[in-house]
């Protein structure tokens, strides 16, 4: 079963969260979902998963408190170029943010020529996208990387001290083309100006409206990351609205979920009644739906579960369809199917390209 490192929330209001657990993941591998690539020529960075002491996210009540240091799994890069135009990214490839809040702790280690960490945004690829990276030599910095150039020269930036071995806080909020960056919880980028109101400083530009976020350090050198999550506010693909159409209909329906594969991967959550799980990663149960048109059925207490491969008109499996219903005495397995196959007709007729599926 693949692991699963995401923990998506949906509130009233439609936002969403996702927090990129480490502790799900096999110590020694690149984290699931996450692609590395370089930026300036160069190797790709090994990016994985390590056992390292990290300090909690909140300050002890007391100063006489002892601090609760534990060991817990991070995110850590070592570069393996060393010229400082070469820049690591591991990008997050299951989802695409317009307006959100990104945030992550960061410690730098090591390093020969500047050690640099920061966090990628709205990035297209790895050679565009915006970038927030603090330095050991003592700033923080922003700028916009364009076909693998830095556009801005020195950019948007400030001298802040960045020690070497001490866990800090990197956020990036974004809001139209509106960006504010912020260390250890303080507005920092763009720089404070005597009587303006600190909520109406923003960096305005308008080079990217949308894309990936994830992480980045350059030159050769070494830095850990944890406690990285995102809030955003995400958008509603078509396949949604059908679900939530199929959820009112049918209220014997308990839960119902779309799976479609991204990026050569495994499936993920694309449409959900409960508006919990986008982006999840799904099962080889899900994979095998979808390749081979497998049908698999679950007995569960009052219910049944059901999933099956949704079909294009072509009859090419385009998405795997979860529908887990409430059950009545004496029903069958093929009875079962029989419910979920209407389920899956009344999809097919809204979505039947992986065009649709995908928008």
């Amino acid at each position: 079963m693949l692991p699963i490192f995401l923990a998506l929330m949906a509130s009233r209001a439609g936002a969403a969260e996702i927090n990129f657990d480490m502790t799900k993941e096999a110590v020694g591998q690149c984290p699931s979902g996450f692609r590395s690539l370089a930026t300036g020529g160069g190797r790709p960075a090994a990016w994985k998963v390590v056992e390292e002491i990290v300090p909690p996210i909140l300050a002890p009540l007391s100063p006489n408190a002892r601090e609760n240091f534990a060991t817990k799994p991070v995110l850590a890069v070592a570069s393996p170029n060393s010229s400082p135009d070469s820049c690591a990214v591991l990008l997050f490839t299951n989802e695409m943010f317009t307006d959100f809040s990104f945030s992550a702790r960061f410690k730098i280690v090591g390093g020969t020529a500047e050690p640099r960490a920061g966090v990628v945004f709205r990035a297209q690829d790895e050679n565009n996208y915006y970038v927030l990276r603090a330095s050991a030599e003592g700033n923080l910095l922003w700028y916009r990387v364009v076909q693998g150039k830095q556009y801005d020269m020195l950019g948007i930036g400030v001298r802040i001290p960045i020690p070497k071995d001490v866990w800090m806080e990197l956020r990036v909020d974004c809001s139209g083309s509106r960006t504010r960056c912020f260390l250890n919880d303080r507005l920092v980028i763009p720089p404070a100006k005597a009587g303006a109101p600190t909520d109406e400083l923003a960096i305005n530009d308008t080079t990217f409206a949308n894309g990936k976020i994830g992480f980045w350090t350059a030159g050769d050198s070494k830095c850990y990351f944890v406690d990285a999550h995102v809030k955003y506010t995400p958008k509603v693909p078509f396949v949604q609205t059908v679900v939530d159409e199929v959820m009112r209909r049918y209220p014997a329906i308990q839960s119902l979920k779309i799976y479609a594969t991204k990026n050569a991967g495994f499936p993920v959550v694309i449409g959900d009644g409960a508006h919990t799980d986008f982006g999840a990663a799904g099962t080889k149960v899900e994979a095998d739906v979808i390749e081979h048109g497998n049908i698999y059925y679950l007995k569960i207490a009052k219910a049944v579960e059901v999933t099956l491969a949704l079909r294009d008109r072509n009859g090419e499996a385009i998405a795997a369809l979860k529908v887990r219903m409430k059950s009545f005495p004496g029903e069958t397995q093929a009875t079962a199917v029989s419910r979920a196959t209407v389920v899956k007709k009344l999809i097919e007729e809204r979505v039947d390209t992986l065009q649709g599926i995908a928008e």
